[in-house]
């Protein structure tokens, strides 16, 4: 890759913008299915967590880019707004 990214990188981000992608899609039809995603999302990430055995980074961030997406969010430069609302 060119921009020095590793291709699990560029996979993990596809698979996050593609599932935020769904969700805002089916969040149009269903107001509250957003927020129950991310209760899953949490919930999901928590779980990897505590009860994994071996090294989880990969999927954990993968769900923290995710939650990132879907609400604009990061740990690093506060709030922004979500994907494709920018």
């Amino acid at each position: 890759m060119s921009d020095g990214l590793s291709e699990l990188h560029h996979s993990k981000r596809g698979v996050a913008v593609l599932a935020t992608c769904i969700v805002q899609t089916l969040n149009e039809g269903d107001p509250t299915f957003q927020e129950r995603f991310l209760k899953k999302l949490t919930d999901a990430y928590y779980e990897l967590r505590d009860n994994s055995e071996g090294d989880q980074r990969n999927e954990m961030e993968l769900l923290s880019w995710t939650r990132e997406l879907l609400t604009g969010f990061s740990q690093f430069s506060g709030q922004g707004k979500a994907f494709l609302e920018r």
